[in-house]
């Protein structure tokens, strides 16, 4: 039987529902309300717990564990098995997820119970950790739900955003100017002639920066592509390499797209094929012993000395030691993409198609202030001609 207990303290009046739990090791478990009619409702209502559809009563922990093997083993859904990096990602979400005290089973949980989960994880994470971590634990019911362990799912339509309520200029992608990507461009080719050396690494690295400014492309994508997937004018984006190298399909079905490039391009980088490496995966840009190229050292060998070429660095103090570090990572090429297809008016979804977006949300939130100035013009537009018109 549960009972209703008023406590006021330093920062108001609250109402405490105490309730038997066979989860809680001493029996009860305590749920916290503003108000006394929200507790009463709560109160009410524990005798109305839902029955699982197995019949089979599950812990959360146990469903976490269970989503991990099958994300490792199976695949969720029907995709794919997750690549090792993603996994390590996945079993440190799951690990805050079970940091939480859950007092009920699988079955029981109310959207009540998701959205103090929320409040829990924005409270005691960081609010990147918290979405991510509620993201995964949506996957995780949906999964259960696949499995017959819930009927519901009561995290439908809860959610953390990755923006905050007001803009931040700071969160925006960093896009470099016409003239910074002029000179990256042109520091591509002064380190292809340095040394012999420098012309066989940058042999390689050249076209594969002139591909990544001009197509869009994630750093993973880029080092993953295979030749068969590159035609004049034209790549087809269908498989990736995690940052370690393994290669495996691209995250999603959005991911999988067909992008149109200049000629010029493609032809840079057939020229560089007559001196590519033989590689099993038959990748463009393999490393001398043909695997693909782990992100670290595409950082440190290539992207590090191109922007310090491009003069495109910037000095942090560490420790009482001023260094030099690049101004831009490897994906601000793929934002400048995204800047001139918003410079040249395409639409939203054009935009989002291209650059492989699941959904047109991450377009707004990464490319939104950008799209601004251009609402601000069809507006101008749309006012110019009812002037023409109306006078």
């Amino acid at each position: 039987m549960s009972d209703i207990r008023k406590r006021t303290g330093a920062k108001g009046t609250n109402y405490q529902v105490r309730y038997p739990s066979k989860a809680a090791k001493s029996g009860y478990a305590y749920a916290t309300f503003a108000t006394r009619k929200e507790a009463r409702d709560f109160s009410e209502n524990l005798g109305a717990v839902k029955v699982s559809p197995s019949g089979t009563k599950l812990d959360v922990a146990d469903a976490v564990d269970r989503w991990l093997a099958i994300c490792e083993k199976i695949g969720r859904d029907g995709r794919e098995t997750v690549e090792p990096e993603t996994l390590k990602e996945y079993k440190r979400r799951a690990k805050v997820a079970k940091e939480y005290a859950w007092l009920k089973q699988i079955h029981e949980l109310e959207p009540a119970d998701i959205v103090r989960f929320r409040t829990w994880l924005l409270e005691n994470k960081t609010r990147d950790l918290a979405r991510r971590t509620l993201s995964s634990f949506h996957s995780i019911l949906i999964e259960m739900k696949l499995q017959g362990f819930l009927k519901d799912d009561p995290a439908a339509g809860i959610t953390i955003r990755s923006d905050g309520r007001y803009e931040d200029e700071d969160s925006d992608a960093e896009i470099p100017s016409d003239q910074e990507v002029r000179d990256i461009l042109a520091a591509t080719e002064r380190l292809r002639t340095k040394n012999d050396f420098m012309a066989k690494c940058w042999a390689r690295y050249k076209p594969m920066i002139h591909l990544a400014v001009f197509s869009g492309m994630r750093p993973s994508e880029y080092r993953g592509l295979p030749w068969i997937n590159l035609a004049e004018g034209v790549v087809s984006v269908r498989q990736r390499a995690d940052k370690t190298g393994i290669i495996g399909p691209v995250k999603s079905k959005a991911g999988r797209r067909t992008l149109r490039i200049s000629s010029q391009i493609t032809d840079m980088i057939f020229e560089w094929r007559e001196q590519c490496p033989k590689s099993d995966d038959d990748l463009v840009f393999p490393t001398d012993s043909g695997k693909p190229i782990a992100l670290s050292n595409f950082v440190a060998s290539a992207w590090a000395p191109l922007m310090r070429e491009a003069g495109l660095v910037i000095s942090d103090e560490t420790k009482g030691v001023s260094i030099l570090r690049p101004k831009y990572s490897p994906y601000c090429l793929r934002h400048y993409q995204a800047s001139k297809l918003i410079e040249k008016s395409k639409d939203a979804k054009y935009i989002q198609t291209f650059m492989g977006h699941s959904d047109i949300k991450i377009t707004y939130n990464t490319y939104g202030h950008l799209m601004k100035d251009r609402e601000d013009r069809h507006k101008q537009t749309a006012e110019e001609i009812a002037a023409d018109l109306l006078g």
